[in-house]
């Protein structure tokens, strides 16, 4: 590949947006075809999960949300069955701060 379609290609890639490539296909169907957001919040529930928003994107309900075990997740949800397509757990802990008694070095500081 030549220098001038190396460079162009990286200039291309770099102008096309993240969301094309990171974009979850959930249904082909018609939004007149998709259940209610209230029956995607009880389905989700039924699988362990906390609901905390649910909006439409793209072709997809996204979920917000904590699974059972207390994690931050991200749900896209197939809007016309209310199977879960994709889950994206947040990484990280919670502040260990909030629960950790003070250190005693610095309790005198306080």
């Amino acid at each position: 590949m030549s220098a001038s379609k190396t460079v162009a290609l990286a200039i291309a890639t770099i102008l096309v947006p993240a969301s094309v490539f990171a974009s979850t296909q959930c249904t082909e169907m018609p939004a007149e075809t998709w259940l209610p957001q209230s029956e995607v919040k009880t389905q989700v529930e039924r699988a362990d999960f906390t609901v905390q928003r649910i909006k439409r994107e793209n072709s997809c309900y996204e979920v917000k949300g904590q699974s059972k075990d207390g994690k931050s997740v991200k749900l896209y949800v197939n809007p016309v069955d209310a199977s879960i397509v994709k889950e994206k757990v947040k990484s990280g802990t919670p502040p260990v701060a909030a629960t950790a008694p003070p250190d005693p070095l610095f309790a005198g500081l306080m």
